[in-house]
């Protein structure tokens, strides 16, 4: 039996291939870059002579053998996974799929191929797509392959040329092989897209990601702040700091990443490591910077062109810097806080980061190229790479939100203790003939500031408001599903006469037509469908969970409880407790509260942090068969400060190193939690003047806060 495989002679198929799998001239003329690097060349040029291109390279070369058994094959490939080039350098090989050939289709209509072997006869291979021929050519005198490429399809003007040249380099990522762009006095060679890091110089912040068998390393290097800043947060290192990341933690839950952990585990270690290295920059203002202790106000080397995903020497078609594939932006605008919000969740912007991350061939062999070539297929793998570069992501913007709100705190006690000069003017404007020279000085400091903050402020303005659409929208959705339920309640309560008494009815009148007797005789109980009493009383009880349950939505929808009132708190809190005892026996609340404590405050503060509270732990430990609760509540002037605890199983390992993380939005470690509970508690306290003194999630959970009395 023979063997046969498919050969390629037909203008038709050269064409569709050439096209389809190269979307662009750049890309083809990157593909057959890509064979002078497998070639182990180290020097390529690429000329534009009018309607030709020729390319030339000092690799390898080819005889009559490659060009009939390789090269004139469809999908065959006799590439390997890596070579070392004449200079010693380790090169993974770009191509695999035995394609490439044809993005010579993409450029030309016929091309000359000039190539030869070491020890080798040289060969001449030229095609028109319709007929190929090959000789060989023994004149032929040095090692490599040169490319004529004739009656190129496009015109390739001097704009067209240097965009070129921009565009391979962001596409090769090496420096083993130099290439050279000559054309019409044009002679330029492709640089390196990214340099090396330099904090200060090229960025503010460069993040170093590495990952490795469920195990992130983080790395921040930074020169952001001045000096100055120091004393504001003497606990943190303003010019380095690292984390560990397990992984696995992290991402147990995750709603994005819907997997069991058994899968979860042997994915992470299937996924294999990589590594990211990315720069943080951002144009600040001279009011930004002298807010924030900003050390510069740009760098003077910026660094652009987004994330680019290099797979060894090339990137990856996609992923090449012009897409937010990261999802940067959406994630941006769904947690829209500033970095000095008390208690949103600053996320950096997709413009504001730039860098490279570096996949191997096969090391990663599980992130798959689609087949075309142009991207990757996002399958399991896929979405757990992302998900790691974005928890990596992540360790960086709480460190530099943690850094910038205690800065702040300095600038909100400034516009507290400064007294103006302005502000003494306005009450007497003749003070201003007595200033001395001081006092000019702070006013022109003053009159630039009020024109530098109506200019921010009405450059701010939409910012602002777009910061709060998220927070508004959750609400709303919130406000809209608690008038639903009100609607609800108040129909069903409406009904109340009917359903209450209904069980009590139902066991007369069966008692009354002497049926009662016989449907409890054990005969009768044996099955569960078969036994009347037990359904109608489950049935009972299920009526009794929701009349509670409508009581409590009918009683926190009265507008009273939106107003402060002077309240005693034990009583209060006993009344909030109420339901929750009745509906959940499993639970036991102990409360340490004197029944004296009286305090100015409105109710509903109280039932939105202690519900909350509640719930988090009961859907937190709902397997677990009993749970204390305890609540600690003291008074100290106008203030109190409330324990709030249970045994149960605590916080998720992630969460254990910085409990804090789980006051930002969204923080879950249920697939099918909102994460919103803790950030609901976090804004009520903060809207209360209050602050969160300590959170602890070994051996159960502890929160600990203090809150101000209503004036």
């Amino acid at each position: 039996m023979e063997y046969l495989n498919y050969t390629i002679e037909d203008k038709t198929i050269a064409e569709l291939l050439g096209v389809q799998n190269f979307t662009s001239d750049e890309s083809a003329i990157l593909e057959l870059v890509k064979n002078a690097y497998d070639a182990r060349a180290l020097n390529v040029t690429l000329e534009f002579k009018g309607k030709t291109l020729i390319i030339k390279d000092d690799g390898d070369g080819m005889d009559s053998d490659d060009i009939k058994k390789h090269w004139m094959h469809i999908g065959k490939s006799n590439k390997s996974y890596s070579l070392v080039d004449t200079n010693g350098n380790m090169r993974i090989q770009a191509g695999s799929k035995g394609v490439g050939r044809f993005a010579l289709s993409r450029l030309g209509e016929n091309v000359e191929l000039y190539s030869k072997k070491a020890k080798k006869d040289g060969v001449i291979w030229k095609t028109n797509w319709n007929k190929s021929t090959l000789e060989l050519d023994p004149y032929i005198e040095n090692k490599g392959t040169c490319i004529v490429i004739n009656n190129l399809r496009e015109r390739w003007t001097a704009n067209r040329i240097m965009k070129l040249n921009k565009y391979l380099e962001k596409t090769y990522h090496d420096i083993s092989m130099k290439i050279q762009i000559l054309a019409n006095g044009y002679n330029e060679f492709v640089n390196l897209h990214f340099p090396d890091p330099n904090p200060g110089k090229n960025c503010r912040s460069n993040i170093v990601l590495e990952y490795d068998n469920g195990k992130l390393i983080v790395s921040v290097f930074s020169d952001e702040f001045s000096k100055d800043a120091i004393k504001y947060c003497p606990e943190i290192n303003l010019k380095r700091y690292s984390e560990l990341v397990n992984i696995f933690d992290e991402l147990e839950g995750n709603s994005y990443i819907d997997i069991t952990r058994e899968e979860l585990k042997l994915k992470l270690k299937e996924l294999g490591k990589f590594s990211s290295n990315l720069f943080f920059n951002l144009v600040a203002t001279n009011q930004d910077k002298e807010k924030f202790l900003y050390k510069y106000l740009n760098t003077i080397e910026n660094v652009d062109g987004g994330v680019i995903l290099y797979r060894n020497a090339f990137s990856i078609s996609s992923f090449e810097g012009e897409k937010d594939w990261l999802g940067l932006g959406k994630r941006s605008r769904k947690s829209p806080a500033a970095a000095s919000h008390p208690n949103g969740a600053w996320r950096v912007r997709e413009n504001q980061l730039s860098g490279y991350v570096l996949i191997d061939k096969q090391e990663n062999r599980v992130l798959k190229d689609l087949m075309n070539r142009q991207g990757l297929d996002e399958n399991i793998y896929y979405q757990l790479f992302v998900q790691i570069i974005l928890v990596g992501i992540n360790v960086f913007e709480r460190y530099r939100q943690y850094i910038i709100r205690k800065i702040n705190v300095k600038n909100k006690i400034d516009e507290e203790f400064i007294k103006k000069i302005s502000d003494e003017i306005i009450k007497n404007p003749k003070r201003i003939e007595n200033l001395n020279k001081s006092d000019k000085e702070q006013l022109v400091h003053e009159i630039k500031s009020f024109k530098q903050d109506n200019k921010k402020f009405k450059q701010e303005k939409a910012a602002v408001e777009e910061r709060y659409k998220y927070d508004v929208r959750i609400l709303n959705s919130l406000a809209t599903s608690g008038m639903k339920a009100t609607s609800l309640a108040h129909e069903i309560n409406n009904d109340r006469n009917q359903i209450e008494p209904s069980y009590d009815d139902i066991v007369n009148a069966l008692k009354k037509y002497g049926v009662w007797n016989i449907i409890n005789k054990p005969e009768n109980r044996k099955f569960a469908y078969e036994d009347i009493p037990n359904l109608l009383e489950n049935n009972y009880n299920s009526v009794k969970k929701i009349l509670s349950f409508i009581d409590a939505i009918l009683e926190k929808a009265e507008k009273k409880q939106f107003f402060a009132e002077r309240l005693n708190i034990k009583a209060t809190i006993d009344q909030i407790l109420e339901s929750w005892k009745k509906d959940y026996a499993w639970l036991t609340i102990e409360t340490y509260i004197n029944d004296d404590i009286e305090f100015n405050i409105s109710k509903d503060t109280f039932y939105t942090i202690f519900d909350n509270l509640i719930l988090n732990s009961v859907q937190q430990n709902s397997k677990i068969n009993e749970l204390k609760i305890k609540i600690d509540i003291k008074k100290n002037n106008n203030k109190l400060k409330i324990s709030y605890s249970d045994n149960g199983k605590g916080l998720a390992n992630k969460y254990l190193n910085n409990p804090r993380i789980i006051l930002e939005p969204h923080q879950t470690n249920r697939i099918n939690g909102h994460g919103l509970g803790m950030w609901i508690i976090n804004n009520t306290i903060d809207l209360q003047k209050g602050e969160i003194i300590d959170i602890c999630g070994k051996n159960g959970f502890e929160f600990i806060f203090e809150m101000e009395e209503t004036i």
